[in-house]
């Protein structure tokens, strides 16, 4: 791909969830095309690696970062700028857009020549008894369960499980603890054991059906492991997978973070064996006391499928289509022959990673949406459709209102990804409802699953925001960065809306305010983008201060020096707000020491240049391959008298020896693992040259002079 770009093609990267686990998911993806970790962003430190180290530290924030690379057009941004009022058909003033926000008047925007309307999403939290879910045996269960704690070997085991199958490394013998080979194993001992927990524990609060298939399939695994322990062998990893997948589908992303043991059988004479026999029989006795309390329960005693039923069957879907999702498929199958006991109810469907084509099936569920997949005489529309996440992306199912999550993914963008399914442009309803099951706080203090979730999911708002609530409507939206797009509460302004110094104005709302100005006013657009270097002016300001901003190439900074000449923000957002004014308002005088100022900034601009320019000639190093490619020109030049010979072999030489991308750089190692010299070097470096345009860089000469430190445009606030 870095060889696609370097050969000066134009392509756009596109993704729904920019951020899924950590913020190196968006460092990872920056990475695609930004090569080098110095930059001429505008951020402090000027590294892009050290930079995300520092938003892990909690020191810097994602969004000053993402203000300068993230093109995002949420839904509010797209009405604003692109919308057309319901009742004139007049675009909409995007200085009166709190009153579409909030209701009081509608809008939409035009696809395809057709009018679309965005809907609107609403949550609810619906909690049910696990007490009576279980039958009344909920307590036994939890101690069954149980928690080992950081028991002693010798110790009888205790009343619950001791999850021995999962704890290997705490049964090695004393001598073999430091041994080198069981690193892995121990560092895997230290977490697995407890995430198996708390997975059990999930599985537990999905349905009883889950509960029960899983306690069957560990019981049939820790058979299989007690025999092969007895046999002299202790399987560990992707061995032990193989001899019994323990839980099933649903929780790959959880147990690769927890990780994994080693993928190697180890002699059992290495190990407790007589301790680690005697826990994992306990733990067998165990599952099939836990077993024979759950094998009764029916579903009519299901209290949460009785919830679900009620639900459907109440007015809050109004008998229109409803969605269910579920993390399991031992679950999906579970509703699927609860909510249609005989299995003939046409316009009930399952869908699960075990339905191999489920393409009829949607065409069903929302043939309005899916019109190549709606095959006539396929069957009635599905009114309730349950699903695994298999169908969370990449679906139009618009044809539904309702969607319920019977149980919560550990995962919020798996979330976003479910809810993304109905609540898209193009749906016929005004409102959509979102429905998530949670249970008592008994459960909720084991599984930690709210609380999880709601952090993960504000670690999303703060870093690039969303449309809408994810979890339930009482979140906090991020109310700082800029993509921000409303608070909690319908009539609450967004501050994007509002209009008082010291806004926020995120640079995408700067770039639509400059292209709604060529569109409108292109003879206003050519003088402003005709300007001088240098151009200032003055704004009444109840603060006083002086904003300056200066450029050296690529690099750009913004600076806004208050009364004292002191450095307030280099914000950009911060400093947009502080500026804007409108184009009726009378500029004033220029402060007396307005010019004083300017030299300020600029001398502190042409300070920070050279501090960058000194850091990436101090952190460049040349790689290998360049090494090679450089000690095999300097002969070359004495072995070729003639003046055009030795300029290519200069020019090849000089162009090496700068920054490479990754692409080139493989291209270099290919000739150094192939030990090229002489003229077959030469044709090949100027094949590379030629291929991944470099001969379209600009010189140092141009560039030296396109980097000179310059003000570009500054103003006086008093």
């Amino acid at each position: 791909m870095q060889q696609f770009l370097a050969a000066g093609k134009r392509c756009c990267f596109l993704t729904a969830t920019p951020r899924n686990k950590s913020g190196w998911d968006i460092y990872n993806q920056i990475k695609l095309f930004h090569q080098e970790d110095q930059t001429d962003l505008p951020i402090d430190p000027p590294d892009l690696r050290e930079y995300f180290r520092s938003v892990e530290r909690g020191d810097r924030s994602l969004p000053e970062l993402l203000s300068h690379v993230l093109i995002r057009r949420t839904r509010n941004h797209i009405v604003k700028w692109y919308g057309y009022d319901a009742e004139t058909d007049q675009p909409i003033d995007p200085s009166l857009y709190a009153e579409y926000r909030s209701g009081k008047r509608r809008c939409y925007v035009r696809i395809a020549g057709r009018k679309q309307f965005f809907p609107r999403r609403e949550l609810g939290t619906i909690q049910y008894s696990i007490e009576d879910t279980y039958a009344g045996i909920y307590q036994d269960l939890r101690r069954g369960i149980g928690n080992p704690g950081h028991r002693r070997l010798q110790d009888e085991p205790p009343d619950g499980l001791t999850f021995a199958r999962y704890a290997i490394g705490r049964y090695l013998r004393r001598d073999k603890v430091d041994d080198p080979r069981y690193a892995r194993l121990r560092s895997a001992t230290a977490s697995l054991h407890g995430l198996i927990r708390i997975l059990l524990f999930k599985r537990f609060e999905s349905s009883v059906h889950a509960f029960r298939e899983t306690v069957r399939r560990l019981i049939t695994s820790h058979l299989a492991f007690k025999s092969a322990v007895e046999s002299g062998r202790i399987p560990t990893g992707e061995e032990a997978d193989l001899i019994a997948p323990d839980l099933g589908d649903g929780d790959d992303a959880l147990l690769d973070q927890g990780g994994r043991a080693a993928t190697t059988a180890y002699d059992s004479e290495d190990f407790l064996q007589d301790y680690l026999i005697r826990d994992l029989e306990h733990d067998l006795g165990m599952l099939h006391r836990i077993l024979e309390m759950v094998a009764p329960i029916t579903p009519d005693q299901d209290a949460k499928l009785s919830v679900l039923n009620e639900m459907i069957g109440g007015p809050t879907p109004g008998g229109r289509k409803v969605l269910i999702f579920t993390q399991y498929t031992d679950t999906a199958e579970y509703l699927y022959k609860g909510l249609d006991p005989g299995g003939n109810d046409p316009l009930v469907a399952v869908v699960h990673s075990g339905v191999s084509d489920y393409s009829g099936i949607v065409g069903r569920f929302a043939p309005r949406s899916n019109p190549t997949l709606n095959r006539k005489g396929s069957g009635p529309e599905i009114r309730t459709l349950i699903a695994t996440d298999v169908l969370s992306e990449g679906m139009n199912l618009q044809d539904c209102d309702t969607i319920i999550n019977y149980d919560l993914h550990w995962n919020p963008v798996r979330l976003i990804q479910r809810f993304g399914r109905i609540d898209r442009i193009g749906t016929e309803f005004e409102i959509i409802r979102g429905f998530n099951f949670l249970p008592e706080t008994g459960l909720e203090r084991n599984l930690g699953l709210r609380q999880r979730l709601q952090q993960r999911i504000q670690e999303i708002h703060d870093t690039i925001g969303e449309d809408a609530a994810i979890l339930d409507a009482s979140e906090r939206l991020n109310e700082s960065a800029m993509y921000a797009i409303y608070e909690p509460g319908e009539a609450t302004e967004s501050l994007l809306d509002q209009e008082e110094p010291g806004d926020l104005v995120d640079l995408g709302e700067a770039e639509e305010m400059l292209r709604m100005l060529r569109r409108e006013d292109p003879a206003e657009f050519d003088r402003i983008v005709g300007l001088a270097d240098g151009i200032r002016s003055g704004k009444p300001e109840e603060e006083e201060g002086t904003y300056v901003l200066c450029r050296a190439g690529r690099y750009h900074k913004a600076y806004l020096l208050d009364k004292r000449d002191g450095v307030v923000t280099s914000d950009l957002p911060r400093i947009l707000g502080r500026i804007k004014c409108g184009p009726d308002l009378t500029p004033i005088d220029l402060a007396p020491k307005h010019g004083r100022n300017v030299v300020t900034a600029k001398q502190l601009f042409e300070d920070e240049v050279q501090n960058r320019a000194v850091e990436r000639e101090q952190t460049k190093s040349l790689a290998v391959s360049q090494r090679y490619v450089l000690h095999e020109l300097r002969p070359l030049l004495s072995e070729n008298p003639d003046e055009e010979s030795r300029a290519r072999i200069l020019l090849l030489d000089t162009t090496f020896r700068g920054s490479i991308t990754n692409a080139v750089r493989r291209e270099l190692n290919l000739i150094r693992r192939n030990g090229l010299s002489g003229n077959a070097l030469l044709e090949e470096l100027g094949r590379i040259y030629q291929d991944h345009r470099i001969q379209s860089r600009p010189s140092r000469n141009a560039r030296d002079e396109e980097d000179t430190p310059r003000v570009v445009c500054s103003m006086t606030l008093r």
